[in-house]
C-alpha cells in the first residue's frame, strides 16, 4: 500500500518482505485444510490510501473481528533500528492474555530454529492490533531488515519459505496438533 514499512539499506521494503511470508504461510495453512482470511493479498492499503495509522491498524483488526469464527491474529513485520548492527527476532503478545503468549511462545520456538537468529525475546506490547483483536494475536518480528545481513536473507525465497513453514509448525503446536 502507500506505507512501504521499513526499508533495507539495499532497499528491501517490509510490505514486499512481509506480504511475501504472509502469502507462502496461507499457502501452507490452506493445503493442510485451514480456514484464512488475509487483511491483504495484494499491495495495497487495508482501510484506504494514506489513511492514518489508527484507520488502517483498525482496518486490519476489523477483518479478523468481523468472524467469531477467528482462531488467531497474526501480524508479520520486519524490525528497523537506526543502527544497521541491530539483529534477531522477536515476537510480541498484549500482556495479560494467556492464549496470546501460548501462540507467541510457539511461534517463536520454530522461528528461532528456522531462521538461525539472535533470540530477542517473546516480550509483551501495546501495540495496536494485538490490544485490538478479540482473539489470541501475536506481533512477529522476523529480522531487522536495517542489518545488511538480515535484509539479504529476508528478501531470500527460501528463506521466506523456511520462516512461512517454521510459523505454521508454530501455529499447529499451539493448537496442539
Amino acid at each position: 500500500g502507500s506505507d512501504s514499512g521499513a526499508v533495507g539499506p539495499t532497499g528491501a521494503m517490509e510490505k514486499s518482505v512481509t506480504l511475501s511470508v504472509a502469502k507462502k504461510v496461507q499457502s501452507l495453512l490452506t493445503n493442510s485444510g485451514a480456514r484464512v482470511i488475509m487483511t491483504r493479498n495484494q499491495d495495497v492499503d487495508v482501510y484506504a490510501p494514506n489513511a492514518s495509522d489508527a484507520q488502517e491498524l483498525q482496518a486490519r483488526c476489523n477483518v479478523a473481528n468481523r468472524d467469531s469464527r477467528t482462531s488467531l491474529f497474526l501480524s508479520i513485520h520486519c524490525n528497523a533500528f537506526s543502527s544497521p548492527s541491530a539483529h534477531g527476532t522477536e515476537v510480541y503478545y498484549y500482556s495479560g492474555s494467556v492464549r496470546g503468549q501460548k501462540l507467541a511462545s510457539s511461534i517463536h520456538r520454530e522461528l528461532l530454529q528456522a531462521g538461525g537468529l539472535a533470540d530477542r525475546g517473546v516480550r509483551t506490547a501495546n501495540f495496536y492490533v494485538i490490544k485490538h483483536s478479540s482473539m489470541p494475536a501475536t506481533l512477529l518480528e522476523l529480522a531487522f531488515i536495517t542489518n545488511p545481513r538480515e535484509e539479504a536473507l529476508l528478501g531470500d525465497s527460501k528463506y521466506q519459505t523456511s520462516l512461512a513453514r517454521a510459523i505454521v509448525r508454530g501455529i499447529s503446536k499451539y493448537f496442539g496438533a
